[in-house]
């Protein structure tokens, strides 16, 4: 049941998109320190940008849900996240600087999951539509066990370049975390419960404490661990300031630029990355 708001005051998914870009702009302002070195300023632009991703997650499942063709929109976010992972290894390996980052593959393997588990509920009888499925939902899992044993064994490189077109979707950014809720925000398709949904996961992130994540960690599940624990550090529980902006959607497309995220993101990641390193230089 979909739980429609009306408001003289709403956002449409162009103007959800734009608070996204320009938050998540503040987020890696804060996070590479390019406007200033001052930490009050720099942490309160990391609170405002922990808005960014949660809202780009909402966007993606409403994206699954109104697109015309999901097998082209999969592939899209697909080759967007390969492209970029592939020329941030490149960048840092050239600057032997920190990690860029790539929020594409959770963004993949949410709509991957949502597609597989909706065709399986849709044709419970066709055989072959369903075995494609269940393969779409259990063979990225095996990349996650690719993820243990080729670097337990000395083959890390092997896992490097395999994880630049398969990574594991146990160790995307935000975690198996995001992905699970962006599922569930899909098939429960309730703004209110919804948004309850991402409220307890910012609850929790605030009440628990990052020792009861980490401690006594078997060695099979800590690619997934690290992944989870960034979620229970600094202010990433501000992250429920997105609520409102969710349930103030309207449900309206607006203006259509759908390759802006894709160009925009990669570009002023990059732009301030070598800021920082020419700075730092």
């Amino acid at each position: 049941m979909k739980t429609n708001f009306k408001h003289t005051f709403s956002f449409n998914a162009f103007q959800i998109k734009m608070i996204a870009l320009i938050t998540m702009t503040l987020d890696h302002i804060s996070s590479y320190q390019t406007i200033t070195q001052n930490r009050t300023i720099n942490d309160g632009l990391g609170i405002i940008g922990r808005i960014a991703a949660p809202l780009f997650l909402f966007m993606v499942v409403e994206g699954v849900r109104h697109t015309r063709n999901k097998t082209k929109y999969l592939l899209r976010l697909y080759m967007a996240g390969t492209v970029i992972e592939i020329v941030n290894r490149i960048i840092e390996g050239a600057t032997e600087g920190p990690s860029i980052g790539n929020t594409l593959p959770m963004f993949f393997y949410t709509a991957l999951f949502i597609i597989c588990i909706e065709h399986i509920v849709n044709n419970p009888k066709n055989l072959k539509v369903v075995c494609t499925a269940i393969c779409g939902l259990i063979i990225p899992f095996l990349f996650y066990a690719l993820n243990i044993i080729l670097p337990r064994y000395g083959y890390s490189t092997a896992w490097g370049i395999i994880s630049i077109f398969f990574p594991s979707p146990m160790n995307v950014d935000y975690s198996i975390l995001f992905v699970l809720m962006g599922i569930a925000w899909y098939f429960i398709n309730n703004r209110l419960i919804n948004c309850a949904i991402f409220a307890a996961l910012s609850l929790v992130c605030t009440i628990i404490p990052v020792s009861f994540i980490t401690t006594g960690c078997p060695v099979m599940l800590t690619p997934a661990v690290c992944s989870i624990f960034d979620l229970f550090v600094d202010t990433q529980w501000c992250m429920c300031l997105a609520i409102p902006f969710m349930l103030l959607y309207n449900g309206e497309k607006g203006h259509s630029l759908k390759y802006l995220f894709y160009i925009y993101y990669p570009v002023h990641v990059y732009l301030l990355f070598f800021i920082l390193h020419i700075r730092d230089f």
